[in-house]
């Protein structure tokens, strides 16, 4: 599996939509647009209006980091000449060619038309059936694009030899004048961050007994906590939630009484059933409760800020272990997650970052 940095680092990419500059890397400028354009980009796009002014401002310098990271990646892979290397070079030819190639394809689509006179048959059949309509215009420009493409590879072929159909076709666009060079640039960018995230994973990860070894000495990463499926009752009043306990160790159903009782209003729309949780994912206060229960038997009562509960635990999925072959990529990610950061910051010093008002 290669390093892949979160997204976000390789979305700023494009020029500025504003030009006021945030920060910038051995002299290349980080500004207000790209971190604007990352922004409208990012997961994180239509709950930024909501959050307030801190979060917004974390959120804002989260990014920015994230974009000048990128950068000084970008400053990196040129300071030491991958993008002059053969392999880097062909993978970005790959990609220009590929990208010409269906712009071409997409423009030989753009020119059929229906005509007027077969369109106004098929109304005349088929009336007011929207789907139908669709579909005979759909089969229509699918069988002329066929013949069209056969067409223009002919004349292709003709002109530049027996090629392969990519290259024909790229060679097609470049005549028609399509110009995919904005494209292309970002993409070589992107690349070349990915391509030294590429050798660093090599140089940290040169075989299996490196992740073996790794797994040996962080054996949690394979750990599958224990699920449990867990019910329970919240009330107000410490008195009341004795009085539910006694009445359950009774004999009467705790899923019943919480329907009728519970102030969760989950709990209380479900009966008390929380469905099956993770080993640690419940309230410190509960989680030390359910860590001593057994099977079926109901706990003491416990408080916390939300009241106090009556838990039980219907039935349980034990804790595992995986091998190490089971959780190969994963022991692979968190090595990786390990010695990025370390490399960032090692990048970050050795780099002219300059922030504005710095």
């Amino acid at each position: 599996m290669r390093i892949r940095l979160v997204t976000l680092l390789l979305l700023g990419s494009a020029l500025p939509l504003q030009a006021q500059v945030l920060a910038t890397v051995d002299g290349v400028p980080i500004t207000e647009g790209q971190l604007q354009q990352t922004l409208q980009s990012s997961p994180f796009a239509t709950q930024y209006p909501g959050l307030d002014a801190d979060d917004q401002a974390a959120l804002r310098r989260d990014l920015l980091q994230r974009l000048v990271q990128a950068e000084v990646l970008h400053q990196e892979a040129r300071r030491l000449g991958l993008d002059r290397e053969d392999a880097f070079r062909r993978s970005v030819t790959r990609f220009e060619r590929g990208l010409l190639a269906q712009r071409y394809l997409q423009t030989l689509r753009d020119r059929i038309q229906v005509p007027a006179a077969l369109e106004a048959e098929w109304r005349r059949k088929l009336g007011v059936d929207l789907d139908a309509l669709a579909a005979a215009r759909a089969t229509y420009v699918a069988r002329r694009y066929r013949a069209a493409k056969a067409e223009a590879l002919q004349r292709l072929r003709a002109r530049f030899g027996d090629l392969p159909e990519t290259d024909l076709l790229a060679r097609g666009a470049r005549e028609l004048g399509i110009d995919v060079a904005p494209q292309v640039d970002g993409f070589r960018r992107e690349r070349l961050i990915q391509y030294l995230l590429e050798k660093k994973e090599k140089e940290w990860i040169p075989d299996t007994a490196t992740l073996r070894d790794y797994y040996q000495r962080h054996p949690e990463i394979g750990r599958i906590p224990e699920r449990r499926h867990v019910a329970q009752i919240v009330v107000a009043d410490r008195r009341q939630a004795e009085a539910l306990r006694r009445r359950i160790l009774a004999g009467e159903s705790l899923f019943r009484l919480a329907r009728e009782y519970s102030i969760d209003p989950y709990g209380r729309r479900h009966a008390g059933d929380l469905g099956w949780l993770p080993e640690g994912s419940a309230m410190p206060a509960i989680e030390k409760v359910l860590a001593t229960l057994k099977d079926g038997e109901i706990s003491p009562v416990i408080e916390t800020p939300k009241g106090f509960h009556l838990v039980t635990i219907v039935e349980r999925q034990p804790a595992e272990q995986k091998p190490f072959g089971a959780v190969h990529d994963r022991v692979r990610r968190a090595l990786l997650a390990e010695k990025l950061p370390a490399y960032l910051e090692t990048l970050m010093a050795r780099h002219r970052i300059a922030w504005s008002g710095e």
